[in-house]
């Protein structure tokens, strides 16, 4: 009897152990909502089966808080010409991460209003950000760093010589009609320029439905029209070592899309 009951409550640790890992394998369902006026608030997971995903919901909650705290200080400095507007969409609902992808524009007073494209991304088998060194090779993350954003919140950035050279590959490629690459020129040496001979601070986040893992940093305002995102596909990510648990995870993402 004794033996059976030991059995039992093995039995009982081990499905408890594995709730989690079945959790993160599934594709979350996420509710769209607003911080404030031409706000979006981070998108919550509905009905969370686990204390990850509870975990994520009260984290992007504190961020939804942090940034309508910004908008009313914003307001208060610039004044009735003030203006914040922030779209968060969920570019990754499983497996494995969950990840938005966030754009501000904010005008706080000043000759001109700011815009900028940043990105958070959850692990869902702990319900906390995920560590990019232990999903990517060095070459790849380079120097991991906090970037404070407008909200003042702290997100990731990676600057790596590689990663920047991935990117301008699939920056923009000529068409071969005279007109359009001219008029690309000029971003494209936007992004190539560096200034201080260090690659970018850049975000990166898994995109599910461009299959990839996106890659984005922010301008100088006067080229800030030339800061678009860059999707690198998975088969490219294998080829440089990334880890398995992060490629299959968006082959599976994007075969599971809508």
């Amino acid at each position: 009897m004794k033996a059976r009951l030991r059995l039992a409550a093995f039995g009982a640790l081990l499905v408890a152990a594995g709730v989690p890992a079945k959790a993160a394998d599934r594709i979350v369902q996420v509710q769209p909502a607003q911080a404030g006026p031409n706000i979006d608030a981070f998108p919550q997971i509905i009905d969370p089966v686990d204390d990850a995903e509870r975990r994520i919901n009260a984290a992007v909650k504190r961020l939804d808080a942090q940034v309508r705290k910004a908008a009313k200080s914003c307001k208060a400095e610039g004044g009735a010409q003030s203006s914040w507007e922030r779209s968060v969409r969920a570019a990754m609902r499983g497996p494995r991460f969950l990840s938005f992808e966030i754009h501000d524009s904010t005008f706080c007073g000043g000759a001109h209003p700011n815009t900028g494209t940043t990105a958070i991304v959850y692990d869902l088998t702990t319900g906390t950000p995920v560590d990019w060194t232990t999903l990517l090779p060095p070459a790849l993350t380079g120097k991991v760093a906090l970037a404070t954003q407008a909200e003042e919140t702290k997100m990731v950035t990676l600057s790596s010589k590689r990663l920047h050279a991935l990117y301008l590959q699939a920056y923009r490629p000529k068409t071969g009609k005279p007109k359009a690459d001219a008029d690309d020129k000029a971003c494209r040496e936007a992004v190539t320029e560096t200034y201080s001979g260090e690659p970018p601070a850049m975000t990166v986040w898994p995109d599910a439905e461009a299959g990839g893992l996106a890659v984005q940093f922010d301008l100088a305002h006067v080229v800030q029209a030339c800061a678009d995102t860059v999707v690198i596909p998975t088969a490219t990510l294998r080829r440089e070592g990334a880890q398995a648990v992060l490629t299959d995870a968006i082959d599976a993402a994007h075969a599971k899309r809508p």
